[in-house]
């Protein structure tokens, strides 16, 4: 059997795998070298000799553990110290592999574990993120009459939240969740939603560099939402808010609200639920069919937004004549400046208004809805 030799230290071995363990694992020593360790470690077993202290425990663990028994009964001749070491070096490195394919499959795991747990919380994180979207364009997308929350579900949402940021006390808070549904089935908006005469208070401001401004009615009530109806109502509340302009003017005020202008005392808004039931009366009686099917036949105690179509046909029902106009994005204008022509368009109905009704001096404010 040819045999090979380490360059270094001149052993030999039975085949260049060994040889090439040899050299990866060992501590090579030319024989010839005058700094050759001496040998102080010797298998206590089979007097091999070994130049480092911790080979020589593997040695004896791994060979002896198996051949112990069988030399104390047949006392074979004892093996070179070639045939030993190349034992010692296939039992190291199989040892090697074994832990190797451990730390291999050990790894592996970590890193489906870990790679689970990214894979989870970036899960996570997308539910939250589309929670939060939902929650942001809930108003938006249940326009189209796809929302399955009531009104007292909102509101109770909202008092919670206001509780939750201490803008009400506790004694408020219960009192509120107590009468929660009667607030809500009121027939008349609530005073704290309303600031009266602003517009007359805009009047005596000082005008400064500016030559000439329009106003609308003086009797027109800014009506903004509170925690009942925050959220989804502004189409109520630009609704309310062309009412109370409506309730001072002579044409208007008898026809809809059954009293006279010169009647201060009873100066009275249609709730937002109130609205609601004056909408489906008109839808009932024909008007906007389309826009019925849009909210899929309902609307009281719901939460959906509305727009200029529904106002028109609720106000067409009561018999008011009213104009609808769309402002679509011209194709052939700037976005930056399409903005000035519907500036110029209400800056004419304000100017136009003021000149036909000299006498009474009435102008209406506009809806307006962005889409």
């Amino acid at each position: 059997m040819e045999c090979v030799k380490c360059s270094v230290c001149h052993r030999k071995f039975d085949d260049t795998t060994l040889l090439s363990l040899h050299n990866e694992y060992e501590i090579c020593f030319d024989i010839n070298s005058s700094s050759l360790p001496e040998a102080n470690f010797s298998c206590p077993l089979c007097n091999k000799i070994f130049y480092d202290p911790l080979v020589l425990q593997i040695h004896v663990n791994e060979v002896h553990d198996q051949v112990s028994v069988q030399t104390s009964e047949s006392q074979p001749p004892p093996t070179t110290a070639v045939a030993t070491s190349d034992s010692l070096y296939a039992q190291d490195l199989e040892r090697r592999e074994r832990m190797k394919r451990q730390y291999e499959q050990q790894a592996t795991s970590e890193i489906s574990v870990e790679q689970w747990q990214e894979d989870e919380d970036a899960h996570i994180a997308r539910m939250l993120q589309e929670e939060e979207n939902a929650q942001s364009f809930e108003e938006f997308q249940n326009r189209h009459g796809g929302s399955r929350r009531t009104f007292a579900e909102r509101a109770r949402w909202n008092l919670d939240n206001i509780y939750k940021k201490k803008s009400i006390s506790q004694a408020k808070y219960e009192e509120y969740k107590m009468k929660l549904d009667e607030m809500i089935a009121q027939p008349i908006e609530r005073t704290e939603s309303r600031s009266t005469d602003i517009i007359p208070m805009i009047s005596k401001l000082p005008m400064g560099n500016i030559l000439d401004r329009r106003l609308c009615r003086p009797g027109c009530d800014h009506i903004s939402a509170t925690w009942l109806d925050q959220g989804w109502a502004c189409g109520y509340k630009n609704f309310q808010m062309l009412l109370s302009s409506l309730r001072y003017d002579p044409q208007y005020s008898m026809h809809l609200f059954g009293h006279d202008v010169s009647n201060q005392v009873n100066r009275d808004i249609p709730s937002v639920s109130f609205l609601q039931k004056l909408i489906e009366t008109a839808w009932t009686a024909g008007f906007d069919s389309d826009g019925r099917q849009q909210f899929n036949n309902h609307l009281v105690n719901s939460t959906k937004w509305i727009g200029p179509t529904e106002i028109m046909a609720c106000l067409a029902h009561l018999n008011i004549k009213t104009e609808l106009f769309d402002f679509h994005q011209p194709k052939n204008i700037e976005k930056s400046i399409a903005y000035r022509y519907l500036f110029e368009w209400v800056r004419k109905y304000f100017q136009q208004q003021q000149e036909e009704n000299k006498n009474n001096n009435i102008i209406h404010p506009l809806y307006l809805q962005h889409e």
